[in-house]
């Protein structure tokens, strides 16, 4: 499965913590950190590449995609302001706004993402 995920407000610095981050954490590199690509829903032009494409295998893999974003929002709130920045992840047509970290915030997100029959 592809989700895309965007840091709200980001000039292109941010998204790249973030992408070195998901890089690293080890239940993320299960999956697929692919590439850079424009936010396509912004309508804006330029060369700032805001979004990091992610593959991933199931829906277990997208839990720890979930968490790891959670972890990363944590550590950028020294900077960011309480919580950390918000994070878009989208996935085909559907996309949820992660501004929680907490397990149930997660939970929420990760089944608006799942899609019926995707293995857990």
């Amino acid at each position: 499965m592809l989700v895309q995920v965007r840091v709200v407000g980001d000039g292109g610095a941010e998204v790249a913590a973030l992408q070195r981050w998901l890089a690293m954490d080890p239940d993320v590199r299960g999956g697929t950190v692919t590439s850079y690509a424009e936010d396509d829903t912004t309508g804006a032009m330029g060369t700032t590449l805001d979004v990091v494409n992610i593959v991933l295998s199931n829906g277990i893999a997208l839990g720890g995609l979930m968490t790891a974003i959670a972890g990363w929002r944590r550590s950028r709130a020294p900077m960011s302001g309480p919580g950390g920045p918000d994070i878009v992840i989208r996935r085909g047509e559907v996309e949820v706004v992660l501004t929680g970290a907490t397990e149930a915030d997660i939970g929420r997100a990760v089944r608006a993402l799942e899609e019926p029959g995707d293995p857990a």
